[in-house]
């Protein structure tokens, strides 16, 4: 859905595509189109999805009958779509299986007819398949061979850090690509108590259980509560083995406990109420991914404090959002270094480093839709390009 409204001057007739295991009040809400069959049972189940392993013939030329699933997708998007050389699909972020079928499904259709095609990688569905040891490589390994083959193939990656990787994989430069704006900024509240959100902490790897640590040492150093938190709890079913945490950090005073999940327009109203966005994760599994609570901090313009180590801690520096620490209680002296300074200051640097972001944001996202410039069909005698935008793209499938 950003995608599509950030890039529409792009792809004046932008079509979000979507899988059909969605729920329709969802997709129809917000103009999704249900395709897809949902092929990644084995990591986030999905019980209202039909299991596609079971509807695939034997004869399958695929021993993976995930990737024939996928691969008989990509074909019937493109024919009942009608795709062809001035149609741009553009996957706002990969996932295994939709980017292996596609390719499949392309290598069948002759070079003058297949559509432009951009890959933004954030690394973490494209290692989501049990066939090969190293899933992430084998797609890098597919894509590389397919724009040696020729298919009209655009990279780019969320973080610097990833970009540099897949750089060197595919022996081509990489642009980097964060978010587009989310929300419109707005100002620090101006009074009140200096609240720290944590958007997404109803997760392990974003730092839940250094929460408590970081918080009780703010504790100590504020007991007159002028530091407030505002957090997200665990799912149930992994909230079990950690009952005991979950009531000691629920007990610490100024502390609010949020649902494991929380509607799009309170995740914007807690961000507005704000003033700072607290983020502990865990430096090994974002060794090269961003994070979107980062991104959706700066379209806000919310200053950020975030521990070293991740990809997106780097973009934390260059910019300015915040401040990036080594441990809890760095991060503590963080929260109330922060707590300290004059709100119209904070919230004026917030402004500044959203103004940088999004603004290089945009302009990558520009010379990457440019990267393939080559005409699919011979120029028009006055020399222009093919109808509907750059590289003649005129609709953009905003894929699963």
């Amino acid at each position: 859905m950003y995608f599509s409204q950030a890039f529409s001057d792009h792809f004046p007739d932008a079509r979000a595509i979507c899988c059909a295991a969605l729920p329709p009040e969802v997709a129809n809400r917000h103009g999704f189109i249900g395709h897809y069959r949902y092929y990644y049972q084995g990591y986030i189940p999905a019980p209202q999805a039909p299991d596609p392993e079971r509807e695939i013939a034997e004869d399958s030329p695929y021993a993976d009958p995930l990737e024939a699933a996928a691969t008989e997708d990509a074909q019937r998007l493109i024919d009942e779509q009608g795709i062809g050389p001035d149609d741009c699909l553009f996957f706002p972020s990969l996932d295994f299986y939709g980017v292996a079928g596609l390719l499949n499904a392309l290598a069948g259709v002759p070079p003058a007819r297949q559509p432009r095609v951009l890959l933004r990688f954030i690394g973490v569905m494209e290692h989501a398949s049990k066939r090969y040891r190293a899933p992430g490589e084998e797609l890098l390994a597919r894509v590389r061979r397919a724009i040696r083959d020729g298919m009209r193939i655009a990279v780019s990656a969320e973080t610097p850090r990833l970009a540099d990787r897949l750089a060197l994989g595919l022996r081509q430069p990489v642009t980097v690509t964060p978010y587009p704006s989310i929300a419109e900024p707005s100002d620090l509240p101006s009074d009140g108590s200096f609240v720290c959100f944590c958007p997404g902490s109803a997760r392990l790897d974003k730092g839940f259980l250094h929460l408590h640590e970081v918080f009780r040492h703010v504790r100590e150093a504020d007991p007159a509560l002028s530091i407030r938190f505002v957090v997200q709890d665990l799912p149930a079913r992994e909230a079990t083995p950690y009952q005991d945490y979950v009531s000691q950090l629920y007990s610490l005073p100024g502390m609010t406990m949020l649902g494991s999940q929380i509607s799009e327009q309170d995740m914007h109203r807690h961000y507005r109420a704000c003033s700072l966005v607290v983020l502990p994760y865990d430096h090994r599994t974002y060794e090269l991914r961003g994070s979107a609570a980062m991104m959706e901090a700066v379209s806000h313009a919310r200053p950020v404090v975030a521990f070293d180590g991740c990809a997106f801690s780097e973009q934390v520096r260059y910019f300015g959002i915040g401040t990036v620490v080594d441990g809890a209680r760095a991060m503590a002296e963080a929260i109330l270094a922060h707590s300290r300074e004059e709100r119209s200051l904070l919230g004026a640097r917030a402004r500044q480093a959203r103004h940088r972001f999004i603004g290089e944001a945009m302009d990558a996202y520009a010379r990457w839709f440019r990267e393939d410039t080559r005409p699919a069909r011979p120029a028009t005698a006055s020399g222009g390009t093919p109808r509907g935008g750059p590289a003649g793209a005129r609709r953009a499938g905003a894929a699963s």
